[in-house]
């Protein structure tokens, strides 16, 4: 036989056991999102490319894509994927797009195979960049 309250007194242990779970689970959670994991490009594609350098066609940081001819503009990458020949590069352009470019490197040259424009892929331009720094 149960004295009165050892039943609940049980039963606000249980709550406040889960309770102080999920402040753990949330706070660990917000740390690592804090941790740098976010977008970054492989090493690999970071520089400026081009089929005639010096003048640059793509630029490529750690976390953003730069188009530099024929005009300039550059975007905050959402996604970044790396197989270790085709990257992936996604991100949203100024009207709202989610875009993502599969980049191919291959014999030290760049080129884009395939460009998805919300969801509906093409062929790209297959011109054949060099790294041009």
């Amino acid at each position: 036989m149960h004295r009165r309250g050892y039943g609940r007194c049980i039963n606000d242990w249980g709550i406040l056991v889960r309770f102080t779970k999920a402040i753990l689970l949330g706070a660990a959670a917000f740390m690592l999102a804090g941790c740098g994991g976010g977008v970054s490009t492989p090493e690999d594609v970071r520089g400026v490319w081009s089929d005639a350098c010096p003048t640059g066609m793509l630029g490529v940081d750690a976390d953003t894509i730069h188009f530099l001819y024929p005009s300039k503009s550059e975007f905050k990458l959402t996604g970044s994927e790396w197989d270790g020949k085709t990257w992936r590069a996604t991100f949203t352009n100024a009207s709202g797009n989610t875009i993502t470019d599969n980049y191919v490197l291959e014999n030290g040259q760049l080129f884009v195979d395939t460009v998805t424009v919300d969801g509906k892929t093409s062929t790209g331009n297959r011109i054949h960049m060099t790294k041009c720094d």
